[in-house]
């Protein structure tokens, strides 16, 4: 059974209700005492304008019978006749003022006791709806104390075009709310302690070759300066690596977790592009590769540069790496009412679909990775570009040439 709450807002309807029905009650039996006296007083002037005729006419009646006969109870049936046949009293007929006075007196009590019976179901019905409504704040009040202990329930019953039914919905969109950013928290808690895992183990063996390279140094202090001076290249490649590694990865979780905040503004499409090309220029002289630009000259991009053109350098360093000497990298943009898309197309020996369909998953080096991959290049290009409205998406022939394509929607 629901506990009744007099609450303050039940206290202030009680108030306003007992002050109407007071105020009702007032005016209702003022109106009728108002109205009774002007009876009174019409019935008095006119008994006094008839006895005041009848005295001029019959000066010998006495005042004392006149008043006898005002004072009749029961007036004769004759008297009816005469005061019917000239139309006299057609709705009262003869009776006197007490009788008509009687008559108002009763339906006054009958009026106020219909108002008190009215008031009487007006107070039961808010006080229904008082308790109904209270049955359904409880109700809430337990779903809202189910959200606190985790206990996500989705079904709503019957919604009404009231406020209450509006506080549910809003509770029900809040409880997608919060399961979807659970979901989200669980999804990123998982995907750090993936990244975790995964740092560790691609660590493992480059920390593994270090330290034995510097065991080998440290043990034999005669050892052949040549292979001194390979033992500590390798070292210093090793350590590059995992430098790059780990900031690669600092950079991936960290726009994973949220914590990056993309600075987006215009940015002409030539001038990304040719800031990237500038990094990877000496790159594409040692693998004798050609770099060419194709950019729609009034292009441009709603984008934070610095991230695009981290992104952008992986892709394009990617497709230098993969073609061959004497080969190229064609690098296009293009921009319409939809989209800015650019474009990355190299001249090498294309992708299996196999590895097509794992490119962008972290860590993956394909099944002819390149000696230094470590396959975080292009996870860390595919979340920068989708964080900005973009979509990447690769097409390959085996054999042929492989396209990279950045649609960056408007």
């Amino acid at each position: 059974m629901v506990r009744f709450r007099w609450n303050g807002e039940m206290k202030l309807l009680a108030v306003r209700l007992v002050l109407f029905a007071a105020v009702g009650l007032i005016l209702c039996n003022v109106g009728i005492g108002f109205y009774k006296n002007q009876m009174r007083r019409a019935h008095t002037q006119f008994a006094g304008a008839v006895l005041e005729q009848v005295l001029e006419a019959y000066p010998q009646v006495s005042e004392e019978a006149l008043i006898g006969l005002l004072d009749a109870e029961k007036p004769t049936a004759q008297g009816q006749a005469i005061l019917a046949r000239y139309g006299v009293f057609t709705e009262w007929g003869s009776r006197t003022f007490g009788v008509q006075e009687h008559e108002l007196w009763l339906l006054q009590v009958w009026g106020n006791l219909f108002y008190v019976i009215l008031l009487s179901v007006g107070i039961v019905c808010v006080l229904v709806y008082q308790r109904r409504r209270q049955e359904r704040i409880d109700k809430v009040q337990i779903y809202m104390e189910q959200l606190e202990r985790g206990i996500y329930t989705l079904e709503l019953e019957d919604n009404a075009d009231d406020e209450l039914s509006g506080l549910r919905n809003e509770i029900y969109r809040l409880t997608v709310l919060l399961k979807e950013q659970a979901g989200q928290a669980q999804n990123r808690r998982k995907a750090l302690a993936d990244s975790v895992a995964n740092i560790s183990h691609q660590l493992k063996t480059p920390l593994t070759s270090v330290i034995v390279l510097a065991d080998n140094l440290a043990e034999d202090e005669n050892m052949d300066p040549a292979t001194r001076h390979h033992f500590l290249s390798e070292i210093l490649r090793q350590l590059t690596e995992m430098s790059w590694l780990i900031t690669a990865m600092l950079k991936v979780s960290r726009l994973e977790a949220g914590v990056v905040e993309l600075n987006r503004q215009k940015v002409p499409v030539r001038d990304l592009v040719e800031r990237c090309v500038q990094k990877l220029e000496m790159l594409a002289e040692w693998k004798d590769v050609n770099l060419e630009l194709q950019l729609q000259a009034d292009a441009v991009l709603t984008v934070d540069e610095s991230w695009t053109i981290e992104a952008l350098g992986n892709i394009v360093k990617n497709a230098i790496e993969h073609s061959p000497a004497g080969g190229r990298v064609e690098i296009s943009a293009l921009e319409n009412d939809v989209y800015t898309e650019i474009c990355i197309c190299d001249s090498g020996v294309g992708i299996s679909e196999k590895d097509r369909l794992r490119l962008f998953e972290r860590f993956y080096r394909g099944t002819a990775p390149m000696e230094d991959s470590v396959g975080i290049g292009l996870a860390l290009s595919k979340e920068v570009v989708e964080r900005q409205n973009g979509h990447i998406s690769v097409e390959s022939e085996e054999g042929r040439q492989t396209v990279f394509r950045l649609k960056f929607m408007k």
